[in-house]
């Protein structure tokens, strides 16, 4: 949004000419001006704002809100243009020739929304909604979104706080916690040199560097910015108002300078699809669509608290494999004269909270009863979860009757050993598994990990196991191009999907050198396991998949796939990026009527998070 605002200010004094709506979704607004000529505004809640030089392609007829944008705003001149900060909105203000005050504002958080207000009230708005703290209609008063934690001015201090008591990753805290958002704090990573893991893990050490890199890439950012395009066999991947040094060790990818930023924008975004919103839902079909989001955050909540208990577990564990450790800090801490009741000390891997007034197998003991209550929530997370199922399974829907790309003899058909576990086939034919979850992590390399197989595994804490499985004899041996398509695959079953990276690394070792048997002192979680000796690591590996189907022994089956994967059988059918987790139902929902399967197998082959649809 910085980066939109200092190009729009370079259209300050252009006036509005028309508004249109645009084919894929969205708005825009043509400006003239005697220093820029004719430029065009395109407006796309949601997902993004861009000035480029006039376009044609726009729909044929106007809908209400174009017809109110060309009413409210023809005529007017842009006359200031706000300065975001960590905000994901801009807001500009027009001036007609009464010296009337009108606002254009753009959100493209969440699903997105477009406004123009007059005197302080809305009086156009693209979504209607209402929260507690904020009202979206016409005649409603005007009220800006939360404010969010401006990254551009955080001092060392605020990068050290919110790294030490962030619980998830670096690239998850730096996306989330300092509002950059996941393709800048991939960016951070990349220039700082710090690998992506737990992001309280030194943060005193590493916060100087993460500093000096978003500083750096803030400085980077002109006025007006540059435009920089990313493309991969002639498809954009991404766009930045900076040098992407994320894409520098990718040769696949070429960057592409472009005429301003808005155009690299443009380019860019114009390629993802806009799912349309069915304009009509049976009262059957609305009922089972409000089961399926129900279930999906029921399951989100299962993933969530298995990790935590886990985690709890673990740091229990922690401080009795590291009692001298602790029980030296915890003393430290007590002479100091500490005023708090809490003090965070790093054992091992993990930083455990220890508890100033009681003694060591106090805290302990704390750890232990919170797991053993998130075990208890757990408990009745999964039963609510089989209600739900059940309930699911209960009720009817008119897509399930629909004709089904899955044939009669498919749906009859026995599965396969492999469609227990996440699966795909490589380009090169070799069986690819991986684990849905802690325990399937645990039984995928226990019971299919083999002499000439491959491990691989996202470089990222509770990423999946992922096996490649060594070809059948008399088939050929499987290269580098497996492996990678593997390695993709991997990460973006990984926490990097969620948090919205668009690459991460993996690592592949052979099966001796994975094993369940831990160093003295040390705990191996469930679903996790130990990797000795030396790593290959493949970095700069694009979080893009492919879902389509591929054949099988006579049998058609649905996959997901790195696209690359699908090139021999030509079963590809939509390409999936990391999306906002908000709008995913309605994604979803859109696919599925698409694709002509169910929603649950939809839901069965995605990744968790957010999805982004664009076409192959």
């Amino acid at each position: 949004m910085l980066a939109l605002s200092r190009e729009l200010r370079r259209a300050v004094h252009g006036r509005i000419d028309k508004a249109f709506d645009l084919p894929g979704g969205g708005w825009s607004v043509t400006m003239r001006s005697a220093s820029a000529g004719r430029r065009e505004l395109v407006l796309v809640p949601g997902r993004y704002g861009a000035l480029v030089e006039e376009r044609a392609e726009h729909a044929e007829e106007l809908t209400p809100l174009a017809k109110e944008l060309r009413r409210l705003l023809s005529g007017s001149i842009l006359h200031t243009v706000s300065e975001p900060r960590g905000e994901r909105y801009v807001e500009l203000e027009f001036r007609r020739a009464d010296g009337e005050k009108l606002g254009l504002i753009l959100e493209i958080f969440g699903p997105g929304n477009l406004l123009v207000t007059r005197g302080g009230q809305i009086a156009a708005v693209a979504r209607p909604r209402t929260w507690a703290h904020r009202t979206m209609r016409v005649g409603a008063e005007y009220t800006r979104p939360p404010e969010r934690a401006d990254p551009w001015s955080a001092d060392r201090e605020t990068l050290e706080r919110e790294l030490a008591r962030s619980r998830t990753d670096l690239s998850s805290t730096l996306a989330a916690r300092l509002a950059l958002g996941g393709p800048i704090a991939e960016e951070i990573l990349a220039r700082s040199g710090i690998p992506d893991g737990p992001a309280s893990t030194d943060a005193t050490r590493i916060a100087p560097a993460l500093l000096r890199a978003i500083r750096e890439v803030y400085a980077e950012l002109g006025d007006p910015p540059r435009g920089y395009l990313y493309e991969r066999d002639g498809v954009p991947v991404d766009a930045s108002p900076y040098h992407g040094l994320r894409w520098a060790a990718d040769p696949s990818v070429r960057e592409v300078e472009t005429p301003t930023f808005g155009e690299a924008a443009y380019r860019y975004f114009r390629t993802v699809t806009t799912a349309a919103v069915p304009v009509e839902i049976s009262a059957v079909d609305k009922a089972r669509e409000d089961l399926e989001r129900q279930a999906a955050r029921q399951r989100t909540a299962i993933e969530s608290l298995e990790s935590a208990a886990q985690e709890l577990s673990a740091q229990a564990e922690s401080i009795y494999a590291h009692y001298q450790e602790a029980e030296a800090a915890l003393a430290r801490a007590r002479a100091e004269g500490s005023e708090k009741r809490e003090v965070a000390v790093r054992l091992g891997e993990r930083s455990i909270p220890l508890q100033l007034d009681r003694p060591l197998q106090g805290s302990a003991q704390a750890l232990y009863e919170e797991g053993k209550r998130l075990q208890s929530k757990l408990r009745g997370a999964r039963t609510a979860l089989a209600e739900t199922e059940a309930r699911l399974a209960q009720t009817p829907s008119t897509a399930a009757r629909a004709p089904s790309a899955e044939t009669p003899a498919s749906r009859a058909r026995k599965p396969r050993w492999f469609e227990r576990y996440r699966w795909f086939l490589s380009s090169e034919g070799a069986i690819v598994i991986a684990g849905r979850d802690a325990a399937s992590n645990d039984l995928v390399v226990r019971r299919h990990l083999r002499e000439g197989d491959v491990y691989l595994h996202a470089d990222l804490h509770g990423a999946a196991s992922v096996i490649v499985k060594r070809p059948d004899p008399g088939r050929p041996a499987v290269t580098e191009v497996t492996i990678r398509e593997a390695a993709q695959w991997a990460v973006a079953f990984s926490k990097a999907w969620r948090a919205g990276l668009a690459s991460a690394s993996a690592f592949w070792v052979q099966p001796e050198q994975v094993s369940k048997s831990p160093n003295t002192g040390e705990f191996v979680a469930k679903g996790a396991w130990v990797i000795e000796g030396t790593k290959n690591v493949l970095k700069d590996l694009p979080l893009e998949l492919g879902i389509g189907t591929v054949t099988y022994e006579g049998h058609e089956l649905w996959t997901v796939a790195p696209p690359s994967a699908f090139a021999p059988r030509g079963g590809l059918r939509v390409l999936l990026t990391p999306g906002d987790e908000r709008v995913r139902s309605g994604r979803e929902s859109v696919l599925a009527r698409e694709l002509g399967i169910s929603r649950s197998l939809l839901q069965s082959l995605l990744p968790a998070g957010g999805i982004t649809l664009r076409r192959p």
